[in-house]
């Protein structure tokens, strides 16, 4: 009987292989599902929202003080709170349902913490802010810091009253910087 050439391979007995590919097809068999799920729970949504714009909800709770950490009252000018700002980012955002849904839910998250977002100390919100800011993209909470950062920094130096203090009394936009 001729021997069989040694591979440099380890051999699997029969059994393990015949598992390992049992658990394999399994495995995609089960991501395909999830897959076709998602897909299917996404056009479930769309088809109950064509045609219509999302309904507005109220304003959530910690979107305002998020802002108001971002951009603070000083001695010169008013926090965003007071200027309104927070009411135009939401106003924004909600527009869509993908920016509405995004902004509910990291608002849910950031109220998680102590008693609300609101009721945090300065420190204790610099924290989260900061993850936020440096948390995988793909994560919601980085999307979501970055969106509301960009609105409410437009929002709030498009008005008068944020310029007080700067040695010019209109916004820089849209006529650049070339300040007269």
């Amino acid at each position: 009987m001729p021997r069989r050439p040694q591979s440099a391979w380890p051999v699997l007995p029969q059994l393990r292989r015949r598992w390992l590919l049992g658990a394999l097809l399994a495995g995609g068999m089960l991501g395909w599902l999830a897959r076709a799920d998602a897909v299917g729970t996404t056009r479930t949504a769309q088809r109950t929202r064509v045609g219509r714009r999302p309904e507005q909800s109220t304003m959530p709770v910690a979107l305002s003080p998020f802002i108001d950490h971002l951009i603070p009252a000083d001695d010169v000018s008013p926090a965003a709170s007071a200027l309104g700002v927070a009411q135009q980012v939401w106003s924004e955002a909600g527009s869509t349902l993908e920016g509405q849904i995004l902004v509910e839910r990291v608002c849910q998250w950031l109220d998680r913490y102590g008693e609300g977002f609101a009721s945090l100390d300065h420190s204790e919100r610099e924290v989260l802010v900061r993850w936020m800011s440096q948390a995988p993209w793909e994560s919601p909470q980085r999307r979501f810091f970055h969106l509301i950062r960009e609105q409410a920094f437009t929002h709030y130096y498009t008005q008068a009253a944020a310029l007080n203090g700067f040695p010019f009394d209109r916004p820089p936009q849209p006529m650049g910087f070339a300040l007269d």
